[in-house]
């Protein structure tokens, strides 16, 4: 079993068998899906209410004018901003992050990535800050610099339906790499892995990795690089 840095080299064509065999896996469904009204309608526990609370999705309604000067309703889900790292280490192997997410039932296939928490709201830049504290978690890699690669307003994931945003960033770990015990948070249970670059663009182009702000952030952070060739 190849590793470096305490993370298990993986490629293209075993990455979802050597995730099997650390319990990366489609959850089953214990009964049908129901609409959140339906759930809230029930005798919940004090739990139950809690991650309501926590993480049920919130929704609001806007009221705009449109083009033509005619009042629009508009109705949009209400998200938490993130940051997503793209940060080549030596050999060109890339941290990549995996886990089962239940929004889509799929195996998540992405870049190390999370949200501000309560330590970071209040900072100059939550999102670069979050951005370090993430990568380190997952990986157990420290970044030294972070390059943004998009605009400061992020980009929308949905613009249509959503408010949430994206924050890419091509990431420098500090050198030399003294990896520390890896932490994901407590309602997370990913693996981190090492994947080669050009292993990881083949994982891509096959279409098996499911994270958009992944596949987007990889290509501006090696268009940052100046290692994506442009037709001419």
């Amino acid at each position: 079993m190849e590793t470096k840095y305490g993370l298990r080299i993986v490629t293209a064509d075993n990455l979802f068998k050597i995730l099997g065999n650390q319990g990366i896996q489609p959850w089953p469904q214990i009964q049908p899906p129901m609409n959140l009204e339906d759930y809230l309608a029930g005798d919940l526990t004090e739990r139950q209410l809690e991650e309501v609370r926590r993480f049920a999705p919130k929704n609001e309604v806007v009221f705009l004018r449109d083009s033509q000067g005619r009042p629009f309703t508009g109705f949009r889900h209400v998200g938490k901003n993130w940051a997503t790292v793209f940060a080549p280490l030596d050999d060109d192997l890339v941290p990549i992050v995996c886990e089962f997410k239940h929004g889509a039932e799929v195996i998540s296939i992405g870049l190390p990535s999370g949200v501000p928490g309560r330590q970071e709201v209040n900072l100059e830049d939550p999102i670069a800050e979050s951005a370090r504290r993430e990568f380190l978690e997952e990986t157990g890699i420290e970044i030294e610099q972070l390059i943004p690669l998009s605009g400061p307003e992020g980009i929308p994931i949905s613009g249509r339906q959503s408010t949430q945003r994206y924050f890419p960033f091509l990431g420098r770990p500090k050198t030399p790499i003294s990896p520390s015990e890896r932490k994901p948070d407590k309602t997370e249970f990913l693996k981190a892995v090492l994947i080669p670059l050009k292993e990881w663009l083949k994982l891509i182009e096959e279409g098996k990795v499911t994270e958009v702000s992944a596949i987007s952030t990889t290509f501006l952070a090696l268009w940052q690089l100046g290692r994506l060739k442009v037709i001419q």
